[in-house]
């Protein structure tokens, strides 16, 4: 064999398992944790109560769409926080649970719920709605009533602020069944979240 065909066989060989390689990485699962290992944030025992645990609207192909979920006022005061926010692009919409497509014009009534405000945990229905991949639903999740003792370990410290860099949004698909990390962006300066999805089912802010 000739040095030059030796040489062809061997980049040949670097290039295919280069390719296996960034095949792997492009599909790596995301990180999963069982119940009980999930560390979930905790609201402060002053924070207000939610204005509503449950919001519902219609949502229709070809239009932008969402809800906002509020905390109540503090006393004496006029302006709340919120918790959270959800938007649907006009072209969001994609397939029912049942695995139809959905067209334009066509309408889905959402429902968002609040299932647990303690602890930032939501369920969306109806369960298994799922959109484009081109135009993913957003959803931000706000900590503002965490306080800054994120760890809850009565100080204020660069603890807290590694909580925070570690924070996202965690997907349920059942209660009981593994949390899985959706991936996530922090807005330090807001005390948020951000997430874009795919589909509906449980989530939490939790790191």
């Amino acid at each position: 064999m000739t040095s030059s065909r030796i040489r062809r066989r061997i980049a040949a060989g670097i290039a295919l398992a280069l390719t296996a390689c960034s095949s792997a990485t492009d599909t790596l699962a995301p990180e999963e944790r069982v119940e009980g290992q999930l560390r979930l944030l905790t609201v402060s025992t002053d924070a207000p109560p939610l204005a509503l645990s449950i919001v519902s609207f219609y949502a229709v192909k070809g239009k932008n769409a969402g809800a906002d979920i509020w905390y109540r006022p503090r006393a004496g005061q006029r302006d709340s926080t919120k918790f959270l926010e959800f938007r649907l692009g006009g072209a969001t919409l994609d397939r029912r649970p049942d695995g139809s497509i959905i067209a334009n014009g066509d309408s889905v009534r959402i429902t968002v719920m609040v299932t647990d405000p303690a602890h930032l945990i939501l369920q969306f229905q109806p369960s298994g709605l799922t959109f484009s991949s081109k135009d993913p639903a957003r959803l931000r999740m706000f900590f503002n009533e965490v306080g800054d003792d994120l760890d809850h370990d009565g100080s204020v410290n660069s603890d807290d602020d590694d909580v925070e860099r570690r924070l996202s949004i965690w997907r349920q698909e059942v209660p009981g069944l593994p949390w899985f990390k959706v991936a996530s962006a922090v807005v330090k300066d807001q005390k948020r979240v951000d997430a874009d999805l795919l589909g509906f089912t449980g989530y939490a802010l939790a790191y």
